[in-house]
Parts: C-alpha cells; sequence; structure tokens
C-alpha cells in the first residue's frame, strides 16, 4: 500500500533554518504546516531572511524531517521521528538537516543518537540562514487532523528503538502507579486539575505517587513510563510519554467532557495500551482546550477499585 505521505525528491534546493524549502525560486507548500505559514512565507522580508546561502557537499543526500511544530515534544517524538525512520531507509549514508537552534534540546539530541545521528552526519543550519544542498529527500509536513495520520505513524518502531538504544539509562522508577500532575507552582500551564489536592489525596491511597514530568530528563521521563503499569494524567504532552509504557499499561486520561477523543487514545490502540476516558467539567469560562477541569473523585476512585482488583 502507498503511503499517502511519500517520500518526495528535489534537486537544488534551499531550505530556511525553520525548516521551510524553497524550490526554483518558490515555496514548497508541503514543507509548510498550514495555508497561513505558506502565505506568510511569501514576503519579500521572509526572503530577504535567506539571501546568503550555506552550500554543501552536491554527492551526498540531505534528508529533512522537521517542519514548523517539530520542536514541540509530542510532534518531534511521533512526526519528525517517524518521518527519520523511513527517510533513512531510503537512504542510509543520508545527512539530516536540522536547525541549529535544536542542538540544545536534550529530547531532540538524545533521540537522534538511538537513531544513529550525531555531529558528524548533521548539518545545523544558524539563524537567518539556509541551506543549499544538491540532492534533498523529505516528506511534507502533517498534521493530527490529517487523513491517514495514525497509519503513518510509527509509534512502536520510534519507541523500541528508544528504549533499546538507552535501556541501560533506564534506572529511574517512580513505581506501577503514577499520577503526572500539571499543576507544578514553578510552572504555567494550562489544563490543570482545580481540586487536585483532592484527587492526590485518593491516589496516594492507592499507592499512586506524583509526578511533575517537566522536572525530569527526556531519559528519566522514559524510564519513569517504562516502568508504571498504571498512569493517570490530564490531557498534555506528558502523556506522549506513554509511548515508552509496556503493554497493557492502563492511562487513565483526565479530559475535559466538551471534547472528543484525543490522539492519546488512538496512540494507545494502536500500542495495545488500555486507555481509559475520565470525563472532567471545565473550570471556569474561556476556551475548553486550555481550561482546567474538576475530576469526580469518588467516580474515578471507584473504576480504579475495580480495576486495581
Amino acid at each position: 500500500m502507498t503511503s499517502i505521505f511519500p517520500i518526495q525528491k528535489l534537486r537544488n534546493a534551499s531550505i530556511t533554518n525553520n525548516a521551510v524549502i524553497i524550490s526554483k525560486g518558490k515555496i514548497v507548500r508541503d514543507s509548510c504546516v498550514g495555508e497561513n505559514f505558506y502565505k506568510k512565507y511569501q514576503s519579500l522580508k521572509f526572503r530577504l531572511k535567506y539571501f546568503f546561502p550555506i552550500f554543501t557537499c552536491p554527492k551526498k543526500v540531505y534528508i529533512l524531517a522537521t517542519d514548523e511544530w517539530s520542536k514541540n515534544y509530542c510532534h518531534w517524538l511521533w512526526e519528525a521521528l517517524s518521518k527519520l525512520i523511513l527517510l533513512k531507509k531510503e537512504s542510509p549514508n543520508s545527512i539530516l538537516i536540522l536547525q541549529k537552534s535544536y542542538s540544545k534540546i536534550d529530547f531532540v539530541m538524545k533521540s537522534l543518537e538511538a537513531f544513529g545521528f550525531n555531529k558528524s552526519n548533521i548539518k545545523f543550519i544558524p539563524k537567518k540562514s539556509h541551506l543549499r544542498v544538491k540532492n534533498l529527500a523529505f516528506i511534507q509536513a502533517i498534521g493530527i487532523p490529517s487523513r491517514g495520520y495514525y497509519d503513518f505513524l510509527k509509534f512502536s518502531e520510534v519507541a523500541q528503538t528508544l528504549i533499546s538504544h538507552h535501556q541501560e539509562n533506564l534506572k529511574i522508577n517512580f513505581g506501577a502507579r503514577i499520577y503526572i500532575s500539571r499543576s507544578d507552582p514553578k510552572k504555567n500551564t494550562a489544563r490543570k486539575v482545580n481540586n487536585e489536592n483532592e484527587l492526590v489525596a485518593m491516589l496516594a491511597k492507592q499507592g499512586f505517587k506524583t509526578v511533575y514530568m517537566e522536572n525530569f530528563s527526556f531519559l528519566d521521563q522514559m524510564s519513569i513510563m517504562h516502568h508504571a503499569d498504571f498512569i493517570i494524567a490530564p490531557h498534555g504532552a506528558g502523556i506522549t510519554n506513554v509511548m515508552f509504557a509496556q503493554k497493557n499499561c492502563h492511562l487513565f486520561e483526565l479530559i475535559n467532557q466538551d471534547w472528543k477523543d484525543t490522539c492519546f487514545a488512538e496512540m494507545c490502540y494502536r500500542m495495545n495500551i488500555d486507555y481509559h476516558r475520565v470525563e472532567c467539567v471545565q473550570r471556569g469560562s474561556g476556551t475548553s482546550y486550555l481550561a482546567d477541569i474538576d475530576v469526580d473523585v469518588e467516580e474515578l476512585e471507584e473504576k480504579l477499585t475495580k480495576i486495581l482488583r
């Protein structure tokens, strides 16, 4: 079956430091994550930023796996690394194109290491510059609403590659039952649990430990999830790490009752993880996607008791 997101190849292309491709003087629409971005990049101001290119070895094949959203934790682990798997299979000795700013992101560099990339086969593009290459291979920018999105993603292959490579470093273990909080007082995050004190007290009686994922390194986050059997969390980037859990692990996603099923439900289905939707009431006015929630603690406790038995 032919993928609806095939590998595309271009000759004599330029790649900007935000992963936009310019070919024959035109912005390549497939390198932009949306129509708004594509239109914005038509401006003369955008073109002038990338007037002086960096030239590269013409004999090499260069691959591009990123887009404007790839710095986001979920988009990197799901989309960029899925693209990388396919691009590397097609061109095993290729050079990866990456924005210079990515070199300082822990989860980016640690994951690339597992896929065999280091400074010798990565070409970093500095800010306000662009790379001119003779041979380019890339896969179009894709987003979660796209048709065929989940069929394209390589959840299991990405997770297994990362776990296998970093196995010896997956030492931190918070136990089998964890609750991922979004209420770290040092952070100003959305979608917090308004009645979290009540929730945490109930979960503690059931043997759950509270974790603030953003306070841990990438490898530690992988390790925490890899050792967990029961994970409870409000919708957010921290749930992305469930892809590193064992099969038949249970995820309880605390979610605004007005939402449809989220991307994490689909991920769990494809990775043999038991997904449980816990509908919650929105707290306050505003956008439902960002609003805080109230959890029905008694109802959740009843559901947990049945499953934990």
